[in-house]
């Protein structure tokens, strides 16, 4: 059964146009004032999705003075943000500097959050990042973007040896990494798997993809971190890494939209990629750094690879044919 209603359309401000909702609908679905609804676009028609509260709707207390190790109190506000809470009460055993300082630190690093210090032994974290306003689907094609920008500054080490310039910027590229990871963790954890399943997006994928791209991730800064220590600078295996970068976008657009042709794609690509790096390894032209940094490499096409075995089973279960 249809219910079909004609609503005009009125203006809002300048340039804004409004309708209303419907009142039976609303009160159907629990729609109340301040609510999020999600539109998805649908040629002509527009379809609304009341997004169910979860986690976000709730403060939550966290009584710090059980936590003694410096590593878990330093991951509370980043673990209940990625989470979806979206106010944090911190009760601190004591109101020393370097403990503020911790906060605020952890706090720096992720978007739309802030800490409110009222004095006494409570500190609040509160996160004003609106999830409607997140696309998952950009914000996983900007991560795989960003991923591809570490290679190939990783590349540069390789090819040049470090400087405070290039270290300067993977260190900036890591750092947008991480608000970006935070955030897609966080839309995940609000929306129920559902909401992005009728958007085409596969929320488990998004996540398996978002956490080996982290171990990757890692594993670049490692070598920015064995080139600190000088190494002789490698034009063939730079020349691999800056391949492997421009594959790594081709991951982002095959996580959003998982097609089975894509994925092999791109693993015909990895291999390629895989047995420039066997050979330059048995031609014995590598010193030890160099060797270590080639091992590197091969994790990381084993990474992609995985990713790409994952997009092919969700292409399967969506009955697409290779």
């Amino acid at each position: 059964m249809v219910d079909v209603e004609i609503r005009k359309v009125q203006r809002l401000g300048a340039s804004s146009l409004i309708v209303t909702l419907p009142h039976s609908w609303a009160k159907r679905v629990n729609l109340k004032p301040g609510d999020s609804v999600m539109i998805a676009v649908e040629g002509v028609s527009l379809k609304l999705t009341p997004i169910s509260k979860n986690l976000s709707s709730k403060p939550v207390i966290v009584d710090m003075t059980g936590l003694r190790d410096p590593r878990v109190r330093s991951l509370v506000i980043p673990c209940f943000y990625i989470l979806g809470y979206d106010e944090v009460d911190i009760k601190l055993s004591e109101r020393s500097a370097e403990t503020l300082s911790s906060l605020k630190s952890s706090s720096s690093r992720l978007t739309g959050l802030e800490i409110v210090d009222l004095g006494g032994d409570i500190v609040t974290a509160k996160i004003l990042l609106d999830p409607a306003r997140v696309d998952l689907r950009v914000s996983i094609r900007s991560m795989t973007i960003l991923t591809s920008s570490i290679v190939k500054a990783v590349a540069r080490v390789v090819r040049e040896g470090l400087s405070e310039d290039i270290e300067s910027e993977v260190r900036s590229l890591g750092e947008e990494f991480y608000k970006l990871r935070s955030i897609i963790e966080r839309q995940i954890h609000i929306y129920p798997q559902t909401t992005y399943r009728e958007e085409g997006v596969n929320s488990i994928l998004a996540l398996t993809a978002l956490t080996l791209l982290s171990l990757m991730d890692a594993l670049l800064i490692d070598i920015v971190e064995i080139a600190r220590h000088g190494f002789k600078t490698s034009r063939e295996l730079s020349q691999i890494l800056d391949n492997l970068g421009g594959v790594v976008p081709l991951i982002g657009s095959a996580v959003v939209n998982p097609s089975i042709r894509r994925s092999l794609e791109i693993l015909d690509s990895l291999q390629h990629i895989q047995g420039r790096v066997v050979e330059l390894v048995k031609s014995g032209a590598l010193d030890g750094v160099q060797y270590v940094i080639a091992t590197r490499i091969m994790d990381f096409v084993k990474i992609l690879q995985v990713i790409c075995y994952a997009i092919t089973c969700v292409g399967l279960s969506t009955g697409e044919h290779g």
